[in-house]
C-alpha cells in the first residue's frame, strides 16, 4: 500500500470513530461532520471567491426578523477540493485551503450556513432547552439560573457558564441581566410579535475530558404560534427543563392571588394543553413515551408560602421553601424530598396533568423553584429582593442523569 493510500485509510478509520452527530444551534438540523461546508477566508476579486449574498443564511435570518448578512465571502464545498487542500483533526475535516492556498477553519451548517462551534463533531452535542407555558417565568428563571451557574455552581462543581458568542452576551446583558440584577426591575413578559433567536449558553468543565453542554432558552412559550420553528431543537435535546406556573392551575389560583394580593392577569393555557403540545410537537418518541430526562419545574414557589401558612396544599416548613446549595455533588436525598412534595402538590391541584406527565414521560423529575426568592412589588414592577431558591436543581439533576456530575444520598 502506497503512502497516500495509507494516509487515506487512516483518515477513514478516524472518521468512523468520530461518530458524534452535529446539531446546529441556529436552525436545529442534525447532520454528520462529513456534510459540513466552509466559509472562504476572505472575498477576493476572482471568479468563485467574490463577495456575494448567501441565500441560505439570509433565509435563516429572515425567519427571525434579522437584517440580511449582505455580500460576504462565499461558501466552499469540500467535495470540490483535493485531499492535499484539507486539514484534519481527530479524523474530522477542520481546515480547508482554497485554490489560492488561503486556509479557512470557519465550518458552517450545510442547511443554514451559520458558523459551527469549534467542538462540533468532536463531542456529543448536549442541548438542554428551557421552555414552558405563557407567563411561566422563563426569562426571570433563566437570568437567575445563569447568575447561579456563574457565582455558586461554578465554585462547587468546577463548571463554567459562558454565552455562545459576543452577540448573545450583549443581548442577554441588555435584556435580562441589567434590568433585573442591576436596576431591580421585573422583566417584561410581553409576547413578542415575531420569533427570535434563542439565547444559548455553553457549560464547560474544569475536567477537560468532559464535553461541553449547550443550554438553550426559548423566550417564546411552548403554546406560542411560533413554537413549530423551535420544535426541531427539542427533538435533538438531551434533556428538557419544563416550567409550570402554579397560577395556571384553576383550583388554587384564586387563593394564591387573594393571599398574595395579586391582580388577575388573564387566562393562561391549561397545563395539560401545554404538555400535549410539548410532547406531540417537540419531544419525538416512536412509542409515544420519551426517555430523555424531563425536569418539570413548579415556578414562583414564593407565592405558595401563604398557602402553607393557611394549611392548604403545602406545609409551611416544606422542603420546597428551604434554600439549599449542592456541595459539589447532586444531593439525591434533597431531590427525593422535593420530588415527592411537588408530585403530591400536582396530584392535589391537577391530577389529570400529573397523570399525563407520568404516562408520557418515563424519565421524570419534579422540582420547585423561586427565581427571585421573594414576591416582587407589582405596581412599579420592582424587585424587592433577590435571593433565589433551588434554581440550579433542575439542571443539576439533568447533568446527573446524563453522567456529568456525581449524585449521592446523604443521611439527615
Amino acid at each position: 500500500m502506497g503512502l497516500f493510500k495509507k494516509k487515506k485509510a487512516a483518515i477513514e478509520r478516524a472518521q468512523i470513530e468520530a461518530t458524534h452527530e452535529i446539531v446546529c444551534l441556529y436552525c436545529f438540523r442534525n447532520f454528520d461532520h462529513n456534510e459540513v461546508v466552509f466559509r472562504a477566508a476572505q472575498a477576493i476579486d476572482v471568479d468563485g471567491y467574490r463577495a456575494e449574498p448567501d441565500v441560505l443564511l439570509d433565509t435563516y435570518r429572515a425567519r427571525f426578523n434579522l437584517n440580511p448578512a449582505g455580500a460576504i465571502a462565499p461558501v466552499l464545498l469540500p467535495g470540490k477540493f483535493k485531499e492535499k487542500n484539507k486539514g484534519y483533526k481527530g479524523g474530522i475535516l477542520t481546515t480547508l485551503y482554497d485554490a489560492h492556498n488561503n486556509p479557512t477553519s470557519t465550518r458552517l451548517c450545510p442547511y443554514c450556513h451559520n458558523s459551527l462551534l469549534p467542538s462540533a463533531g468532536f463531542s456529543p452535542n448536549m442541548i438542554i432547552p428551557l421552555t414552558g407555558g405563557s407567563r411561566a417565568g422563563k426569562s426571570t428563571y433563566l437570568t437567575s439560573l445563569v447568575h447561579n451557574l456563574k457565582t455558586v455552581a461554578s465554585l462547587n462543581f468546577e463548571m463554567f457558564c459562558t454565552p455562545l458568542n459576543s452577540e448573545v452576551a450583549r443581548k442577554f446583558k441588555a435584556e435580562f441581566e441589567d434590568p433585573l440584577l442591576e436596576s431591580g426591575y421585573l422583566l417584561n413578559t410581553t409576547p413578542r410579535e415575531l420569533p427570535h433567536e434563542p439565547f444559548v449558553f455553553t457549560i464547560s468543565f474544569a475536567n477537560s475530558t468532559m464535553p461541553e453542554i449547550n443550554i438553550v432558552l426559548f423566550d417564546v412559550a411552548v403554546d406560542s404560534a411560533y413554537m413549530d420553528i423551535y420544535a426541531g431543537l427539542m427533538r435533538n435535546s438531551a434533556g428538557v427543563i419544563f416550567l409550570v406556573d402554579p397560577l395556571q392551575f384553576r383550583e388554587p389560583a384564586h387563593m394564591i392571588r387573594a393571599l398574595n394580593k395579586l391582580n388577575h392577569e388573564g387566562t393562561a393555557s391549561e397545563p395539560i394543553e401545554v404538555l400535549g403540545r410539548l410532547v406531540e410537537n417537540c419531544i419525538y418518541s416512536p412509542d409515544g413515551v420519551s426517555n430523555i430526562p424531563i425536569a418539570t419545574v413548579l415556578t414562583k414557589t414564593d407565592l405558595l408560602v401563604a398557602l402553607g401558612h393557611h394549611g392548604e396544599y403545602l406545609h409551611p416548613r416544606s422542603n420546597i421553601f428551604a434554600r439549599y446549595v449542592h456541595p459539589g455533588y447532586f444531593d439525591l436525598s434533597q431531590f427525593d424530598a422535593i420530588n415527592y412534595e411537588v408530585d403530591a402538590f400536582l396530584q392535589l391541584v391537577d391530577p389529570n396533568f400529573r397523570n399525563a406527565l407520568r404516562g408520557r414521560l418515563a424519565n421524570l423529575g419534579f422540582f420547585g423553584v423561586s427565581a427571585l426568592g421573594t414576591q416582587p412589588e407589582l405596581i412599579h414592577k420592582r424587585v424587592a429582593g433577590f435571593a433565589p431558591a433551588r434554581v440550579d436543581e433542575p439542571l443539576l439533576w439533568i447533568l446527573y442523569k446524563l453522567g456529568y456530575i456525581e449524585g449521592r444520598h446523604v443521611e439527615v
